[in-house]
Order: C-alpha cells, then structure tokens, then sequence
C-alpha cells in the first residue's frame, strides 16, 4: 500500500494511491481491503440512512462520473448532478434513469471551468450551475438550454472568488457562497445583485472557506462554515445573524469539511459530516439528534460525500466522491491500522461515451 501525503493549507489532507492486490498477497490483506468495484457514486436513503438504490460507476459515459460533486432536483422528481472533471451537467429521473446532460470545457456560455461545484432548480424548473473556476453563475432550462450567466473574478458586489453553493428563497432570490471572499451574495433570478454579508472570521455572522448554502422552508438561511471554524451558522434573508452551532471534531455535533446541507419535511437539518463520512441529523436551532454513516465502500458507507437533496416523499440522495479519482483525499488520517483502500482488476470501467 502507497500513501501519499499532501499539506494542504494549515491542515494535514492525506491522500491515497489506489493500488491492485493480487491473489498471493494473501487472505489475511484480502480481508483488509475496502473493494471499489462497481462503487456508485449517487446513493439514495431513507431518513433512517436505509439505502433504497444507487447508481453511477466511474466512466465518460451517460450515466458514469469522473469527479461528480453538486446534486439538485426539480418537481418532477428529476435529479441534476455536477462533474467537476467531466465538466458537464447530467440528469437522470429519481430512480437513476440517464435523461440528458449538458456542458463542456470553456469558457463560453454553457461551457464550464475545470472545478464545477454546487446546483440547484427554482420553483420555475431553471437550474443554476455554480461555475467556480469561471467565477460565474449559469443559468438554464431544465433541459440544459442556456439562458443567462452572471459574475467574474473580483471581490466587487456581484463579483466572485471562488462561489460555491447556491440556494433560493420563497421569493425567488438567489444567494451564492462566495468562497474566498468569504461573504453571502443575494442577487434576484437574473441576476442583479441585491446586498451582501459576511467578512473573514469567527465572530458572528464571519466566515472561514464557506462551503454550501441551503434555506428552509421558513426562509432561514443555514451555511456551512466548514473550515478552521467547522460551524453550522444561520441568517435571515436581510443577512441578520441568528445562531450557529458546531466546532471542528469527531464528536457529535462536530464537523470535519461539511459540505452539504438538507431539508426533510419535518425540517430537520441533515449536514454531509464529509470527513467524517457520516451525515449528521439536528434540530432547525442546532440541536443534535442523531447521525448514520461510516468510512467504507458499501453501499451504505461513504469514502468522500459531498452534497444532499431531498425529494418530497422525504428521500433523500447523496452524491459520493468515492474512488473517482486516483487519489482519494481526506481519507488517510480515519483508516484503521493495517486497512487498505484497493482497486481489484474490476473489468471494463465503461470510459467511453
């Protein structure tokens, strides 16, 4: 086994080399290997992390992802997920079904950077595209024509450093992590700005590397704080800080690159725990309740999970990193001792398309 370290900023992110054990390595590092085979990187759960199906294997075809990160869905049901390395967009009905997909490298409309990140569907059926690399927000039908795309690199009102998630209000509203600047930006549906919040911090209402936006159904703002301040914060739709809760750890409660953030019906907050490969259940004011997961490559287990949706009858879908690159970050510091993280002769991979 080959382990790569990498330092990453002021934290330790080891990474993985994935490596091909044959048959006289023996039975006892058999039963030690964590087998990627046939790994689906869109997973569908009930509320109690009972997964119902899965789907999407490593490949450039319909249906396969390189790097897949943001998921969303319409009122039809459909689910739209992101692909930072295939650079597109695909769409897939609830059971998993290939619909279409749209999107290529570049910089033109419709055309995105090499790091896509988050997406999400107004009540109209359009569907928004954080285009990180590009600096930009797209905008398109639900088929994948485009329609409009607003933002640029800078820290401006309605400029972008790195925008990540992307959530809407009950009034249509649009509000965009803006990584690097760390601030909130809020912009109608076409895209003209409308007020901002946020500095660097960890006071109230600052930030540390935002990572995802989510509002709920009452319009309260939560978004996920997930570096040095591993936090959980929330605001009104003016940006009036109202609470925060969490801090970086393993415990309950506790969060190690949080990603995500989902609603169910009874609007309980479930948060992407990603580097603890769990998800994480709470009250709308914080309060834990309970949490499933666990670091592995079952199909109820997670190796790199990233983003959350929920459907109205309260399914909820997970998009999973998983094996998708060589190299699987985040992973090395929660393996147990002597376990391996494999990748057998699997076949054909399907990296046509």
């Amino acid at each position: 086994m080959v382990v790569l370290i990498m330092f990453l900023g002021s934290q330790l992110r080891p990474s993985l080399l994935l490596t091909t054990l044959s048959q006289e390595d023996g039975d006892d590092e058999a039963e030690n290997e964590l087998n990627l085979c046939n790994f689906h990187h869109i997973k569908k759960f009930n509320t109690n992390g009972q997964l119902i199906t899965s789907w999407g294997e490593k490949g450039t075809g319909d249906g396969q992802f390189l790097h897949p990160h943001g998921i969303a869905i319409d009122s039809a049901g459909n689910i739209y997920v992101t692909d930072e390395e295939r650079q597109d967009v695909q769409k897939f009905d609830k059971n998993g079904n290939f619909l279409t997909k749209w999107g290529s490298p570049g910089r033109d409309a419709g055309q995105f950077s090499p790091k896509i990140e988050d997406i999400n569907v107004d009540k109209n059926g359009d569907v928004y595209v954080v285009d990180y690399g590009n600096n930009r927000i797209q905008k398109f039908t639900g088929s994948g024509e485009f329609i409009t795309m607003w933002g640029s690199k800078g820290s401006e009102p309605g400029q972008f450093d790195r925008p990540w998630g992307v959530a809407f209000d009950s009034s249509g509203n649009v509000y965009v992590t803006d990584q690097r600047n760390n601030r909130i930006q809020k912009f109608d549906s076409n895209g003209t700005f409308l007020a901002q919040w946020g500095k660097e911090g960890n006071g109230p209402g600052e930030f540390v590397h935002l990572h995802a936006i989510s509002i709920d159904k009452n319009d309260i703002i939560y978004v996920s704080d997930a570096r040095d301040n591993g936090r959980i914060s929330t605001f009104d739709t003016d940006g009036n800080f109202i609470s925060t809760w969490g801090s970086v750890g393993e415990e309950d409660g506790q969060f190690k690159e949080h990603h995500g953030i989902g609603f169910d019906s009874l609007n309980h907050v479930y948060v992407i725990d990603t580097s603890n490969f769990r998800v994480q259940i709470f009250s709308p004011d914080g309060e834990f309740l309970s949490k499933w997961g666990s670091m592995g490559a079952n199909a109820d287990q997670f190796l790199m999970p990233q983003d959350i949706v929920f459907d109205p009858d309260d399914k909820l879908y997970i998009v999973d990193v998983g094996d998708a690159h060589p190299e699987i970050s985040y992973i090395g510091n929660f393996l147990e001792e002597n376990k391996n993280l494999t990748q057998p002769s699997c076949g054909d991979m399907g990296t046509t398309g």
